[in-house]
Formats: structure tokens, C-alpha cells, sequence
């Protein structure tokens, strides 16, 4: 529904209400140039930093850092998602710590993190990751838990190994938390990221708002914010894109199995034991 709404001609209402009030406001000199633009002086700024190269830069900056934070990321949520999944056990070493620590905000933590990495590009990177290590562990682990009986029933009558369970049913059982989990996170990453660099960094843009601030430029300020909120958009629109090409593919049916498995396997259940296998 939320995809569907972002195509349809509705959604265009209320921006082109808000775009058209502004300009009327500009053309009729009601605006305060220092406070807020107008459109045109808004549109003057993105064309000198496009045309300097800047805007471009500061974006690629911001782009590398969400890359290299976010694979992180998901290179330690996922398994401990998977693993306190998988083995319910292990949630009591990892849950508290987890639940305590997800409440903070990754703000509170950027004063930390520069004392500990500086402020090159470890303490962005430390941010990134713990803004959105949490979303991505935490819904990998209510996806494995989501994993019907019956197909956990499969894999023990089949005595699969712990490789075969995980590739045959495991992750195509949780794929659509998982992947649900890394769109949360990159939606999070994101904007831990912007405030990080608002605070440490020389470039990025984060640093574009806060240096057109401190020169008073507030059309400047509109185009980094702009420029936010429209990538940020973009990402979220090539997450869903890919999720649902690679859905069908990974995830298991849905359709419920009856039956259960003692000395003889029911008809459903035959069946799944030859697509786990």
C-alpha cells in the first residue's frame, strides 16, 4: 500500500500545494531572504554547487561512509540475528545487551566514539554501525523465529547439518525479515550519518549544512537537506525494488503444512522434505 502511494498522482498534491505557496510567497516578496529563500534563490544555490562540483563530492563522501558502516553492519547483525534465531539459548547472553543499548541513541554516542577513534573516519563509521546493527539483528532474529514448526520438523527428520539448515531453511524462511531489517537499518544509518558529520567532518553532507550555517547561507542549507531527504528516498525505492525481485526466490511458501512427522510423513510434509532437500 505505502509502495503503491508513493507513484500514484495523490502523492503529489501536498508537495505541489507546499511548492506553490512558497513560490507566491517568494514572487511576492513576503519571504525573509535571510530566513528562508525563495525557490529561485534556492535553485541558483544547487546550480552553483552542482556546477563547482561540491554538492557531488560531499555526496559521494556521505554515500562511501554509509557503504562502509553499513556493511558492518550487516556483516555482524545478521549472524547474531541468525544465531539468537536459531538458538534461543543465546538470547540470554545477548538480548539485555542488546535491548539496553539500542535505547540510546547513536547522538549520545559521538562525543565517545571521537575521543576513541578521532574524528577521521572511525568515529563515522561507529556511528553508522551502531545505528543500524540493532534493527538488523534484532528483526534476523524474529524472522528465524517466525520459521514454522513444520519446516523445522523437515529438517530434523532429515537430520539436515547445520549448513544445509541454514541455507535451505533458514534464510529463505527469514529472508523478508532479514531484508526488512536492512531497510531499517539503512533508513537509520543514514541519519546517524548526517548528524555525525554535522559534528565531525570536513566533508559530506552533514558538513555542507553546517558550513552553509556558520556562513549564513541558507540556501545552501535547503539543498543539503534536499539532497537528504531525496537520496534517502532513492535508497529506500531500490531497497523495496530489490526485495521484491529476490522474494520469490528466497522465500519459502507460505501455504501451511499439515501433518506431522513420526513413522509415516504425511503428503504436505513429503512434499516440503523435497524442497528443504
Amino acid at each position: 500500500m505505502l509502495e503503491k502511494a508513493k507513484y500514484s498522482w495523490q502523492a503529489w498534491v501536498i508537495p505541489c500545494i507546499v511548492i506553490l505557496i512558497w513560490f507566491v510567497l517568494g514572487a511576492t516578496g513576503r519571504l525573509n531572504a535571510g530566513v528562508f529563500p525563495t525557490i529561485g534563490e534556492v535553485w541558483d544555490a544547487f546550480l552553483y554547487l552542482t556546477g563547482k562540483g561540491l554538492l557531488t563530492e560531499h555526496i559521494i563522501d556521505s554515500l562511501s561512509r554509509v557503504l562502509v558502516g553499513f556493511g558492518m553492519a550487516i556483516v555482524v547483525g545478521v549472524p547474531l540475528g541468525i544465531l539468537m534465531g536459531w538458538i534461543p539459548a543465546s538470547q540470554i547472553w545477548f538480548g539485555p545487551i542488546l535491548h539496553f543499548l539500542r535505547q540510546v541513541p547513536p547522538t549520545a554516542w559521538i562525543p565517545l566514539f571521537l575521543l576513541w577513534f578521532g574524528i577521521g573516519e572511525g568515529s563515522k563509521f561507529a556511528v553508522i554501525f551502531y545505528a543500524s546493527v540493532f534493527p538488523i539483528a534484532i528483526n534476523t532474529a524474529l524472522g528465524v523465529q517466525q520459521i514454522p514448526n513444520e519446516y523445522w520438523e523437515v529438517s530434523r527428520a532429515l537430520c539436515l547439518p547445520a549448513g544445509k539448515t541454514l541455507t535451505k531453511l533458514i534464510l529463505p524462511g527469514s529472508f523478508q525479515a532479514i531484508f526488512t531489517g536492512l531497510r531499517l537499518g539503512m533508513g537509520m544509518s543514514w541519519r546517524a550519518l548526517v548528524a555525525a558529520e554535522m559534528l565531525a567532518s570536513s566533508s559530506g553532507l552533514g558538513y555542507l549544512i553546517m558550513s552553509s550555517r556558520s556562513l549564513a547561507r541558507v540556501d545552501e542549507m535547503l539543498v543539503g537537506i534536499a539532497a537528504i531527504g531525496f537520496i534517502g528516498m532513492f535508497i529506500d525505492i531500490l531497497f523495496v525494488g530489490v526485495q521484491k525481485r529476490m522474494l520469490p526466490i528466497w522465500q519459502l511458501r507460505s501455504e501451511p503444512v499439515r501433518g506431522e512427522v513420526h513413522g509415516e510423513t504425511s503428503p504436505a510434509v513429503g512434499k516440503r522434505l523435497q524442497e528443504v532437500q
